[in-house]
């Protein structure tokens, strides 16, 4: 009931620009002692509280604190809420649930039985709790600029000890990112959190950096090649995760074809490897044969 009474007092709080303790204790049926308590429990929590004294005085919460309701539409609300709860399901950190409990206070008299149109969900599929760790651990690195140590997994499948900097995570496409310094390459580099084992924050102190080149996208400056792609009308489920429909041309024998510049690296053959004999390489002919001898080894293996 304490914890019910404290919310309901700090909407009121923020719905209004002063309220006795009286009019308070009235309306909860409690003593003027229990609000004066209760204040200094909200206050605590990290809700700064003021006190006036007099006729005309009564509490109230710090203006530069308060966020009024007219300062969000609904619809900015309803918007800005998915979108926190949508990056909190893959960052889970206590910093920002707060500020979604905060909003949810702001909000929490109005449209309570509407259910979003929209949900967000920027985690990965399975288990979550490994790659929260990291990324916690990650967090506290760079907030106290320290150094980290990993064993870091190439695409190639290579391993390599790391000693890196880490300066800003970065969450793209469901994946975890830390941009940082690596001290084995003398550079700035991106690493995929999924391809680090053996996370270690050292006591060595990060340099402090001025010129941080802007992060990277992922395939950057590396080789491109255009393929042209012919698919099976049964590749419809999987293609979605690389392609966008409206980039599909639908041929006349029921086909789906494709021509788009993609990076020539390791990512993209594995990918058209992963379509099976749903997908055929028109376009051009190194691929096709690359494609055909890393066939072929997989054929040998069985």
């Amino acid at each position: 009931m304490k914890l019910e009474r404290l919310l309901a007092i700090v909407m009121k709080l923020l719905n209004k620009d002063q309220v006795t303790a009286r009019e308070l204790a009235e309306e909860f049926e409690v003593s003027v002692r229990t609000i004066q308590r209760d204040m200094d429990s909200i206050n605590m929590a990290g809700i700064p509280i003021v006190s006036t004294k007099g006729v005309n005085g009564g509490y109230s919460i710090v203006k530069e604190f308060k966020i009024r309701n007219g300062f969000l539409k609904e619809d900015e609300h309803e918007l800005l809420m998915t979108a926190l709860n949508g990056v909190l399901k893959a960052y889970g950190d206590q910093q920002l649930q707060h500020i979604i409990d905060k909003l949810n206070v702001l909000k929490a008299t109005s449209r309570q039985n509407k259910r979003s149109t929209i949900q967000l969900d920027f985690s990965g599929w399975g288990k979550a709790e490994k790659r929260s760790e990291k990324v916690q651990i990650l967090k506290e690195a760079i907030e106290s600029q320290r150094v980290v140590s990993f064993t870091y997994i190439d695409m190639n499948g290579n391993h390599s000890v790391r000693k890196v900097e880490p300066l800003t995570l970065l969450l793209k496409l469901n994946k975890w990112y830390v941009y940082a310094y690596c001290l084995l390459r003398n550079d700035f580099r991106l690493f995929k959190l999924g391809r680090m084992r053996e996370v270690n924050v050292l006591q060595e102190k990060a340099a402090t950096h001025v010129d941080i080149p802007s992060i990277p996208s992922y395939h950057q400056g590396g080789k491109e090649v255009t393929l042209t792609l012919k698919f099976s009308k049964h590749a419809l489920n999987q293609l979605e995760d690389f392609f966008e429909f409206e980039d599909l041309q639908f041929g006349e024998d029921g086909l789906f074809y494709l021509t788009e510049t993609f990076p020539e690296d390791e990512w993209i053959y594995r990918m058209l490897l992963s379509l099976g004999d749903e997908v055929e390489v028109l376009k051009p002919d190194h691929v096709r044969h690359m494609l055909k001898e890393r066939a072929k080894k997989i054929y040998d293996l069985y």
